[in-house]
């Protein structure tokens, strides 16, 4: 009588306790860091011991880079994605914006990770990971490349531009528990901002800083300094007739 075939079973109890291990550290990293993080403490989290943690991941380091490798590899792969579909420079560099909110929501654990690993200054990455980071920034620059080619954008450093995107969106999603704390604090009826209203936000922010100018536009210097000093005379008029009602109150 044939033996019954155990393989499969082994395949997925290891594929799901490797999940579990996985998750349990992106909790751990987020919460404290690298340093900060304890390999106790995700093994027991994901209930497994070491040695079954050591089996899918040969160390600490090994561990945090498949986590913050996970998101820089599908994001890049979106991205890549995005430009084969092509469009107008506009709708990819939206397209762009809305790929890194998705990717960035899909892991809740990722933007605080990401804050601590800039703080860090990037000291646990390896190759793969910066080889995923100047893909993605690659694919950034090619789509500004098509904007000003088409005379649509203006140039711009690409990694300032993505500093502009990623900054914002990933604040306000490394800083999701302490706004809902906040919103305790807060008088009635004051709006939370949803992750929707910042995203468009970031499109709006970034299509003005890059929007081209058309021939013409730009005021001369003169202009602009009339218009500044034009300013400086209303301030000083303001705050001329507000000493003068200050000093007739006290007569």
């Amino acid at each position: 009588m044939p033996r019954p075939r155990t393989a499969p079973t082994k395949t997925r109890d290891a594929g799901a306790s490797r999940a579990r291990v996985f998750a349990a550290a992106a909790e751990e990293f987020a919460a404290r860091g690298f340093d900060g993080a304890k390999v106790d403490r995700i093994a027991e989290r994901a209930g497994v011991n070491k040695a079954m943690l050591y089996y899918h991941f040969t160390n600490k380091a090994a561990l945090y880079r498949a986590v913050v490798g996970d998101m820089f590899a599908s994001t890049a792969v979106a991205m890549r994605q995005l430009r084969e579909k092509g469009g107008a420079p506009e709708a990819q560099l939206a397209g762009f914006i809305e790929v890194v909110v998705r990717e960035g929501r899909a892991r809740p654990h990722f933007p605080a990770m990401w804050l601590r690993e800039l703080a860090d200054g990037g000291r646990h990455l390896d190759e793969r990971n910066f080889g995923d980071i100047f893909g993605i920034v690659s694919t950034l620059a090619a789509i500004l490349r098509d904007g000003e080619t088409a005379g649509r954008f203006r140039p711009m450093p690409p990694f300032l531009v993505q500093m502009g995107i990623v900054g914002p969106l990933f604040m306000f999603l490394a800083t999701t528990p302490m706004r809902a704390r906040l919103r305790t604090k807060m008088p009635a009826g004051l709006p939370e901002v949803s992750p929707e209203v910042l995203v468009e936000y970031v499109k709006a922010m970034t299509a003005g800083a890059l929007r081209a100018r058309r021939a013409g536009s730009v005021r001369r210097p003169e202009t602009a300094r009339g218009a500044r000093n034009a300013g400086r005379a209303k301030y000083a008029e303001r705050a001329g007739n507000l000493g003068r009602k200050g000093s007739a109150g006290q007569r």
